[in-house]
Order: C-alpha cells, then sequence, then structure tokens
C-alpha cells in the first residue's frame, strides 16, 4: 500500500515524533517518587538504583527523540515490532526498546517481564499521555511461554527487540526460523 502508516516518518513530521520521547521524559521526571516505589516494590531496587534506572530511561528517551528528528522522511518502517524486556532493568531497558522503535516509525506490542508489569505499565501510560497512539503502543503483560511465545512467532510481528539470556534469545531465533520469518530483526 502506498498509505504509511500514521507514525511512520513519512506520516509525521521528525519534530512531532520527537515530541513523544521528550514529552515522556518530562513525565518520568514528575511521576519521579511513584516509578521509584515500583522499582523497589517489584525489582527489589534500591534507592540508588531506583534513580538509576530513572535517569537512563529518561536518557533513552531524549536519545531517541533526537534520532527520530535525525530519520529521513523518506524512511520505512518495518512495522509491528515485539518489545521483551527483563525484570532486573524494568523501566530503562523496557523504555529503551520501546522509544527506539517507536522512533524509527514502527508500531510496538510491549511485553515487559512477568515479575514487574506495574512499572511497564505504568511507563506506557505515560508515553500514551506523552501523545504516543494507542494504535502504534499496545501492553501485553504475561509470562514467557503463553504470552511472549506466540506474540513473536505471530505472523504480523516483524521485529522482536529482546534482552535477557541467551537461552530464551535462542528460543526466540528458532520460533522466528519456525514461523518463517526469514527477514524479521530479533535485537
Amino acid at each position: 500500500s502506498s498509505r504509511s502508516p500514521p507514525w511512520s516518518a513519512r506520516a509525521l513530521p521528525a519534530e512531532a515524533r520527537a515530541a513523544v520521547p521528550n514529552k515522556t521524559a518530562d513525565l518520568y521526571e514528575t511521576h519521579f517518587a511513584e516509578l521509584m516505589t515500583l522499582a523497589g516494590r517489584e525489582a527489589g531496587k534500591t534507592l540508588l538504583d531506583g534513580v538509576a534506572e530513572i535517569r537512563e530511561a529518561v536518557d533513552f528517551l531524549r536519545y531517541y527523540a533526537s534520532q527520530a528528528r535525525a530519520l529521513p522522511a523518506e524512511s520505512t518502517p518495518r512495522g509491528v515490532f515485539a518489545c521483551v524486556s527483563p525484570w532486573n532493568f524494568p523501566l530503562a531497558i523496557f523504555t529503551g526498546q520501546i522509544s527506539a522503535a517507536l522512533a524509527a516509525g514502527n508500531c510496538v506490542i510491549a511485553k515487559p517481564a512477568e515479575q514487574t508489569p506495574l512499572i511497564a505499565f505504568e511507563a506506557v501510560k505515560l508515553l500514551h499521555e506523552a501523545g504516543a497512539p494507542k494504535a502504534a503502543l499496545h501492553y501485553l503483560p504475561g509470562d514467557g511461554p503463553s504470552v511472549g511465545g506466540p506474540l513473536t512467532a505471530h505472523p504480523d510481528i516483524k521485529g522482536v527487540v529482546f534482552t535477557g539470556s541467551t537461552e530464551v534469545a535462542q528460543i526466540i531465533k528458532k520460533s522466528l526460523v519456525a514461523a518463517g520469518k526469514h527477514d524479521a530483526a530479533l535485537i
């Protein structure tokens, strides 16, 4: 189809796409105490680790905002990405994966680690509040075997961003090959 997805570089000016992660970074800073509480409760983060977690997430957002601005208007997004994040960096890596995929004009299905769904839910809520279209960013909690596996193997998934064990990465890779997705990106 010649019609670009509404979140793509062709359909939305770079500055408009860059505004979302920048505003999300501001919202993360505004909701610092709530995010700190969730990082401690779900992932066992100490105060210093919680501060570092949130600062890194804010840095990811600001970095990918700049990358969205630098993306050529004729860039073509790959499509829908599954972003699968780990429990030990439940906000920073989760945010980095999502903001990278969105900055490139892709849509995202965000699947957090089953141990840290609340902080991830809050992150998606703040991304939506900042202007990420609900049609471009979906939240899908659950465990790896019953949610992550079917998600990454789904025919509409064009790329997988995964941070975790080598063992699980190999399972995802085999799943993509078995599904005939030889051109899917596994990052």
